[in-house]
């Protein structure tokens, strides 16, 4: 348990400082640049996101299946990324071809052409960063793998400041930020990792990569829809509202983002150890363990971020001050996903990739309904809302199609916490002077739903207390 923690830590430093980083990035911007700006240059980089999800075809997540049992790393590596990588040049001669069109696409005008090309550049560093820091992963290089993620926030750290300060305060100043940042990042990264692109002994393995084809493709088909389901609130406020919406709702994630540096640390350090466990013949209390841990981890510090939202949406310039109406629903998000990585293991130790593809369309079809009915009538609120919803969803799927493939246990806890965050969110929505107060004592019912949990943790650190004083 000392290695799974200081692994977990290990991994955790990178998201931490860098979400330090991307918290000082925040306010920097919102308070030089307009809701409806922030809210182009949000759209650029969902499309940007969403994008990328379909040229990796899957392959990244076979890359992880597949790592621990092939013996050549290094054929590995370059077969997964040979695909992806041609379909990114591709999309790149895309852009050159018609940069005024995808301008369009992207901000609503074909006037910014340039910055339609960098969409293309961006996207072949995307997915050679994304092979790099897998390879990084999953030989559990927990320190590299987060100062790595430093370097990158802190370069688009410094680029933000130098924009906003001496160039230009609009949308662009986010896109070419983000953009000049994250390539520089890679840059420092091809060169760290040269070595995995020597092509001295490469050779196409077709039979390797029609393995990772046949697990890949039906992963990319769920995660396709589960991008779609983290871009739909956007995409809907686009159609049936407006920029300004947008930036609320943008920015708001952003704040929410506390609670992914948690998802990022967690997810980077458990699906490598997890597939170890289960190699290993792990007990299925060792799963639940964690689970329940993440769960009551994840629950206070949402609920601590409805209690500060006041002091935290400050650090946002006046024009957002709408966004501690929301803060409640997109907190829940990064919660649920976090949790369902340990509910969710049946469905990928029993191989069958497809049960993701019925995990998303379950948690697809209410986030649509309920964005069709609420945005147009209450903007950022009508599109939270749906995203909270389509989550209890998500998780409820993953939960019952992992149980029906070997890896079941108790999870009712599970949705008593989510449904009182939820209730919490709906609270937070009405500008009560009581809300502190009662978001205080939403806190206190969270913690004691999960004392079991407590009382387990601190048993365990009771004992191994004991027997570290033992040894003494």
């Amino acid at each position: 348990m000392n290695t799974f923690i200081r692994k977990f830590i290990g991994f955790s430093i990178g998201p931490v400082v860098g979400a330090l980083l991307s918290f000082v990035t925040i306010p920097l911007t919102t308070y030089f640049i307009r809701p409806d700006e922030y809210g182009k240059a949000s759209m650029f980089l969902l499309v940007q996101m969403i994008f990328a999800t379909f040229l990796f075809l899957g392959i990244d997540q076979a890359y992880t299946r597949v790592y621990h049992e092939q013996q050549d790393k290094r054929c590995l590596f370059q077969n997964a990324l040979l695909i992806p990588l041609i379909l990114a040049c591709l999309t790149l001669i895309l852009t050159l071809t018609m940069p005024g069109r995808v301008s369009q696409i992207l901000f609503g005008t074909s006037h910014h052409g340039g910055s339609a090309v960098l969409f293309g550049v961006m996207i072949i560093f995307m997915v050679l960063e994304r092979f790099i820091l897998l390879s990084i992963r999953m030989r559990e290089q927990a320190l590299a793998y987060s100062l790595l993620n430093i370097f990158v926030k802190f370069a688009v750290l410094t680029l933000t400041l130098i924009f906003v300060l001496f160039i230009r305060r609009d949308f662009l100043a986010v896109v070419y930020s983000a953009v000049f940042g994250q390539i520089l990042g890679d840059l420092y990264l091809l060169f760290r990792y040269r070595n995995l692109f020597q092509l001295n002994h490469f050779t196409v393995d077709r039979r390797l990569l029609k393995g990772m084809l046949t697990f890949g493709l039906p992963v990319v088909v769920a995660t396709s829809l589960s991008s779609l389901l983290n871009s739909m609130d956007q995409f809907s406020l686009r159609a049936w509202s407006s920029f300004y919406q947008i930036g609320i709702f943008a920015a708001t994630l952003k704040i929410a983002a506390a609670l992914s540096i948690i998802q990022t640390s967690f997810t980077s350090f458990w699906i490598p150890t997890a597939y170890r466990w289960y190699s290993e013949g792990k007990p299925i209390r060792y799963y639940q363990m964690v689970s329940d841990a993440i769960l009551l981890g994840m629950s206070t510090i949402a609920v601590f971020i409805l209690i500060f939202k006041d002091l935290i949406v400050a650090l946002l310039s006046s024009g957002y001050a709408d966004a501690r109406y929301i803060i409640g629903f997109l907190c829940l998000p990064p919660i649920i996903f976090t949790v369902s990585e340990t509910t969710c293991l049946g469905i990928v130790f029993s191989k069958k990739s497809y049960l993701g593809i019925w995990v998303g369309l379950i948690a697809l079809i209410p986030n649509i309904i309920i964005n069709l009915l609420l945005v147009p009538l209450f903007g950022a609120v009508g599109a939270a809302t749906a995203t909270a919803v389509s989550y209890i969803f998500f998780f409820a799927a993953r939960t019952y199609f992992s149980a029906k493939n070997g890896l079941a246990f108790p999870v009712l806890r599970h949705y008593s916490v989510f449904l009182l965050l939820f209730g919490g969110a709906f609270l937070n929505l009405l500008p009560w002077q009581t809300v502190t107060l009662l978001n205080i004592g939403l806190l206190l019912v969270v913690l004691l739903i999960q004392y079991p949990a407590i009382h387990q943790i601190w048993l365990r650190f009771r004992r191994r207390e004991v027997a570290g004083i033992g040894k003494n």
